[in-house]
């Protein structure tokens, strides 16, 4: 029987017991960016906020909406006004939930350069108007150090799949995806045996890989 694989994220952000294999960077941008007439704020991942926060203390004074848990945490961490966390942890459906909760407001979404999920167009079909501007991106790394084998690796994006596979093999390793989206990218791979807990989350992929039981 297998026992006590190690536990790999795919970034650099801290788990206890978990090794981090970055094997992508976040390069915050410098766009010019204007709160006027900017009813709520719109995040879809920490970065977000953290790449605004590093440009202007502006967008603390204006309500944010956030796509879950660790999103909410960040923007009231970093001192803004949180007023409202999505139920689904999908793009697409946050837009919906948006756009039936609201009508004629201004929405200014501080997103990624790439992104999967097409919000824009469910909110051209509203009454709402949403702004877009990229304040961060999302490049490959090539981590120091190397992944002791067998292991499982938590695939936190669509683009940890894309960047992991430039500099590494899927041999003996255990995939788990986060989500459908990087679920997708393992398939477009042909990478077939990957586990995914019931509900996205890093702390959901980190309680499936201490739980699967081997034969």
């Amino acid at each position: 029987m297998i026992k006590n694989l190690p536990i790999y994220l795919l970034t650099d952000e801290k788990k206890e017991g978990i090794l981090n294999y970055p094997v992508i960077k976040i390069n915050f941008l410098s766009p010019q960016v204007s709160f006027e007439g900017v009813d709520f704020l719109i995040f879809t991942s920490k970065n977000g906020v953290r790449a605004i926060d590093n440009l202007t203390s502006e967008w603390k004074k204006i309500p944010s909406l956030a796509i879950g848990k660790a999103t909410a945490n960040e923007i009231k961490q970093r001192g803004g006004i949180l007023e409202y966390t999505a139920k689904s942890s999908y793009g697409e459906d946050f837009a919906k939930e948006i756009v039936s909760k609201y009508n004629n407001k201004t929405f200014l979404f501080l997103r990624a350069k790439k992104i999967l999920s097409d919000i824009k167009s469910i909110f051209d079909s509203s009454t709402n108007t949403l702004i877009e501007k990229i304040v961060y991106e999302t490049v490959c790394n090539r981590p120091k150090g190397y992944i002791k084998r067998p292991a499982f690796v938590i695939f936190s994006s669509p683009s940890t799949v894309e960047c992991f596979l430039k500099i590494e093999n899927i041999e003996n390793i255990i995939p788990i995806a986060i989500g459908k989206k990087t679920r997708d990218a393992l398939l477009a791979h042909k990478i077939n045996n990957y586990l995914m807990p019931k509900k996205p989350g890093i702390k959901e992929c980190i309680e499936l890989a201490k739980n699967v039981k081997f034969k």
